[in-house]
């Protein structure tokens, strides 16, 4: 791969490291290793190996698997700022889950690291849902829910479409939550939301890298895997030159609608958070509710290298070669079986066997460009 030159001033940065990769052959170790490389090319520096293991001089540029928390963060990368890495920073690892997405359900007892005050902002931005605790609340806010209709039950953790299921009835509600729990209560904190149909996943969001930054719209697509169901399969990108602000004039009616629900997410989770990112992805859904009518709400925060971001370093590629060009489409795709393989023109992140989900290739490419 050519080199580019990214806009900005990197010479007194040092080499691009990961952090939090523990060296497996799994596609998503690989994938963030492989993407760590393009990112350490974009910006002209090397690529070394982890930040766990780096006792040189310079401080050097850092791409986490996770969005960075707290102490975690201070003990290899003391007082950061987005220029030091790839990703975001807040204060406490549940802020960076889908837990903070909806208020505790009744009865729970808030944490002490609880950001209530942002849930309660975002209460117009997302579904009618909940964050449970323990297996009573989380039975106690799917009861309140299924009364307006099917309930979708996640882990908070989850992602790619996994780790979820929809519940229709009582008997099924507590099937899913007794299925996610042990004898001391859940395994995981859950969300439980309002289930809508004929759904459609936006991601909205923005990157910044080596002073370049570059904000996007598109749509998120579905596969089937090894094992026939359906999970994430890659995002289709517009993406612009410039942050979120320049991205709304060029949108359509709904597109706008979309874009600002992700912009008023990101603004109140900087005020109440604290947040501080380079890269922030906002999944935002338009289905229809229990009563047939459209509704539209941000389902979670990425603030983290994620399924798109394999576009998004791509676009800024492609606006760094051609400082005239104001758009590109730009993909990330992820197939499964051990017969698929990559368009010739593709940038291949991972082409193999994973161990827990067997063969599979993810690849980005740039589609069209104006």
């Amino acid at each position: 791969m050519q080199k580019t030159s990214p806009i900005g001033d990197n010479q007194n940065r040092g080499p691009v490291l990961t952090l939090g990769c523990l060296g497996t052959d799994s596609h998503g170790e690989q994938s963030h290793i492989a993407l760590t490389k393009r990112v350490a090319n974009f910006l002209s520096k090397e690529y070394i190996g982890r930040l766990e293991d780096y006792k040189g001089p310079i401080r050097p540029y850092c791409v986490p698997r996770d969005t960075l928390c707290g102490a975690e963060c201070a003990l290899h990368l003391p007082e950061v700022t987005e220029s030091d890495f790839l990703g975001g920073q807040v204060g406490h690892p549940m802020a960076a889950t889908k837990a903070v997405v909806h208020p505790l359900a009744p009865g729970e007892e808030a944490p002490s690291t609880w950001p209530g005050s942002f849930a309660d902002a975002t209460t117009d931005l997302t579904l009618l849902g909940y964050t449970a605790i323990t297996s009573r609340g989380a039975i106690c806010a799917g009861r309140k829910l299924l009364e307006t209709g099917d309930v979708r039950i996640k882990l908070v953790g989850a992602s790619g479409g996994t780790q979820q299921e929809v519940a229709g009835s009582l008997d099924e509600l507590l099937y899913i939550i007794d299925a996610l729990s042990s004898e001391n209560g859940l395994v995981d904190c859950l969300v439980l939301e309002e289930n809508l149909t004929d759904v459609q996943t936006f991601s909205v969001g923005q990157i910044t890298l080596g002073g370049l930054s570059a904000a996007y719209i598109g749509e998120q697509n579905l596969t089937l895997n090894n094992q026939g169901r359906e999970v994430y399969g890659g995002s289709c990108l517009r993406v612009f030159r410039g942050g979120l602000s320049n991205l709304v004039d060029t949108l359509s009616d709904k597109e706008r609608v979309i874009c600002d629900l992700g912009m008023q997410f990101d603004e109140l989770a900087v005020r109440h958070l604290g947040l501080v990112a380079s890269r922030r992805n906002y999944d935002v859904v338009s289905g229809r509710d229990n009563q047939g009518k459209i509704k539209r709400a941000v389902l979670e925060q990425s603030w983290r290298v994620g399924g798109a971001s394999g576009a998004e370093i791509a676009a800024l590629e492609a606006f760094v070669s051609d400082p005239e060009l104001n758009w590109v489409q730009a993909s990330t795709v992820e197939q499964y079986g051990d017969t698929v393989k990559p368009p010739v023109n593709a940038d291949v992140y991972f082409h193999g066997v994973d161990g827990e989900l067997g063969p599979l290739l993810k690849y980005s490419l740039i589609q069209d460009s104006r």
